[in-house]
């Protein structure tokens, strides 16, 4: 049954992209890249889910625009982007922010650059690239006025992979080091590296991903694997920036990860995926908790026209209408409700 309810969240996520009423509106809290016919563009959507417009000019190809960012003062954009490469391969990307807006490549050359993050001043962006040789390293690229300015700096030389950085106000920054083990394995965990270039462990492992600190740098929010019937799925956590995590939401059967929270802290919104039985993904979600909700649920962004693959969200800091999220759909059972529309319609289909 499972099987045959995955099929179909394939068939909801490949199908052709729904295209909304398209509304006049120049607010813009909520960015979130969103898959279709032409791969994965940028759009704007509101609290319910519904998208506004498409936030970049859009391409001549397929193209691939995930990870968007937008700068402290509001006033710019940063994202990975395959304008110009193979479809896996990602360079950064920069636009002002606002509607149709044309971007601008921040880093060339052969390296895969992915996951920025804007320092909280704004003056540089700090992500992951493999541009010292294969395994990705982070590095720091000052920007001024939508352009990059001066050279690289690179800022770690781990033995594996350094990803997803997060970056307080002092600086120091929290990423996930990965490193591959000899019988085919990965382990995983989060590091903190000081404004002093000192490196210390955070999280014991053995697959923490994606930390994301909150605005006053007191919590930490990641994703960490559960059991559940056997087999592990990622869930969101939190912790104290030097303390014991505590799970966030439970939601078996999907993975969660690439937590964002919103600038005064009380959202937190993530990407959600279903996987299939072979542990690829089918459909991606952008969900979002409200933490001063009790108990804490997972509410989804729905778009009214229906099922729409979304994932990597991000958050301006222009104010969230919480009574909008608040009358959002919990998310597993509206994804179950959605799974079983998708199946009747499946069912009519073969047997009219």
């Amino acid at each position: 049954m499972r099987l045959r309810l995955l099929s179909i969240a394939i068939a909801c996520a490949c199908g052709s992209r729904p295209v909304a009423e398209p509304r006049p509106a120049k607010r813009i809290a909520i960015i979130a890249a969103e898959r279709g016919p032409q791969g994965a563009r940028l759009v704007v959507l509101d609290e319910r889910g519904d998208r506004q417009f498409d936030l970049i000019r859009e391409a001549d190809s397929l193209v691939r625009d995930t990870h968007p960012v937008v700068s402290p003062d509001g006033q710019w954009i940063v994202f990975a982007s395959s304008r110009g490469r193979k479809l896996d391969e990602t360079s950064l990307w920069i636009a002002k922010l606002g509607p149709g807006a044309e971007p601008e490549r921040l880093t060339s050359g052969p390296a895969i650059d992915s996951h920025p993050v804007w320092t909280r001043d704004g003056t540089a962006i700090v992500f992951a690239s493999t541009r010292d040789g294969g395994d990705f390293d982070l590095f720091r690229l000052a920007i001024a006025q939508g352009h990059a300015r001066g050279e690289l700096e690179q800022l770690t030389h781990g033995k594996g992979h350094e990803v997803t950085p997060a970056v307080a106000a002092d600086g120091s920054i929290v990423y996930a080091s990965i490193t591959p083990q000899p019988d085919g394995q990965v382990e995983s965990h989060l590091e903190l590296r000081g404004i002093d270039g000192s490196i210390s462990q955070l999280t014991t492992g053995p697959a923490d991903t994606s930390p994301a600190l909150s605005p006053d740098d007191r919590t930490l929010a990641f994703a960490r694997p559960v059991a559940h019937n056997g087999a592990p799925d990622a869930e969101l956590w939190s912790m104290p920036l030097r303390g014991e995590p505590t799970p966030l939401v439970d939601l078996p059967l999907t993975d969660e990860s690439g937590p964002v929270w919103s600038p005064d802290g009380r959202f937190v919104f993530a990407t959600s995926v279903l996987r299939g039985a072979a542990g690829n993904p089918v459909f991606s979600s952008v969900i979002v908790i409200d933490t001063r909700e009790r108990p804490l649920k997972a509410r989804l962004l729905q778009d009214r026209v229906g099922a729409i693959a979304r994932l990597t969200p991000a958050v301006t800091r222009v104010p969230l209408d919480a009574r909008a999220i608040a009358s959002d759909p919990e998310y597993l059972p509206e994804l179950a409700r959605i799974m079983a529309e998708a199946m009747a319609a499946q069912k009519l289909e073969q047997n009219p």
